[in-house]
């Protein structure tokens, strides 16, 4: 049947497309910092990422402020994964993705923090402190606009961790201190989503070129040539979840979702409203 040999095509042309991997960029030169970085005038965002790759995984409105908006993006390398082994390799290929979108790439500590997990805040509460605090002192070192972190039922263990330990380094911070935070996904959807954020073929192709850096965990599993059907994906989801059940669906061909809300006197508030931005809308009205 016609139908049917439509459908085929369809099918074998996705599964042709994962055989594909993406080549990774060439970069010359790239280092990461574990020094505190020094705010500057333009307006700052702070990414809390628990590996290296989330910052490509999560990175769509990150870019896209810094691209449209001049913006400067801070990655913060929570960790650098669990395999000591392999922490040399990942912090070379964190280095290379962060040159890759123009993000500063900084180091939590030389070797990233172990135990980042709800687990460690609970048992060892002192260990967590100065984590917290060292998490802390970047906050007030950039006085960052905007903050990025996993939302708390995000099903990895670090990511969970690393929403504790970026909300706990929120409350040390001086009673006046705001900024806008966002809620991050990857493992599992958030709940309540309340913003799309459009991305652009360029800009997808640059995530995807930073996320081919990170060779080592793309070998293991590979989430680079997954990854435009997450996009792919997410427009599904966020336009019904954002837009309202049985709302047409977005007419952008890639998204990430986030949840927005407000740190301000001490407390996180998330927004009452749902928004969704197309790739050619502006930001502006955002922040």
């Amino acid at each position: 049947m016609a139908g049917s040999d439509k459908a085929s095509d369809l099918v074998s042309a996705y599964a042709r497309l994962l055989r594909m991997s993406p080549v990774q960029p060439e970069i010359s030169s790239s280092v990461l910092s574990a020094t505190l970085p020094m705010a500057d005038a333009r307006p700052c965002a702070l990414l809390l990422s628990p590996h290296p790759d989330d910052e490509c995984l999560i990175g769509s409105l990150p870019l896209r402020l810094m691209r449209e908006q001049g913006w400067r993006i801070a990655n913060l390398a929570v960790t650098l994964g669990s395999d000591i082994s392999r922490r040399p390799t990942r912090k070379a290929e964190l280095a290379k993705a962060c040159a890759v979108l123009g993000f500063e790439g900084v180091l939590a500590e030389a070797e990233g923090f172990s135990g980042i997990t709800a687990e460690t805040r609970t048992t060892s509460p002192d260990i967590w402190r100065k984590m917290s605090e060292r998490v802390a002192s970047f906050i007030a070192q950039l006085k960052p606009q905007a903050i990025f972190l996993p939302h708390l039922s995000d099903a990895h263990p670090a990511h969970i961790g690393t929403h504790h330990l970026g909300m706990d380094a929120l409350t040390l911070q001086n009673k006046d201190f705001t900024c806008t935070v966002f809620q991050t996904e990857y493992w599992q959807p958030n709940a309540a989503p309340n913003l799309m954020i459009g991305i652009n073929e360029q800009d997808a192709s640059s995530l995807l070129a930073a996320l081919a850096c990170h060779a080592g965990e793309n070998a293991r599993n590979p989430f680079d040539v997954r990854f435009p059907a997450y996009l792919i994906d997410n427009v599904r989801r966020g336009s019904e979840l954002i837009g309202g059940t049985g709302t047409a669906a977005a007419q952008i061909d890639f998204a990430m979702i986030y949840q927005m809300g407000l740190w301000r006197s001490g407390k996180y508030t998330p927004s009452s409203l749902g928004r969704m931005i197309g790739p050619a809308d502006s930001l502006a009205a955002l922040m």
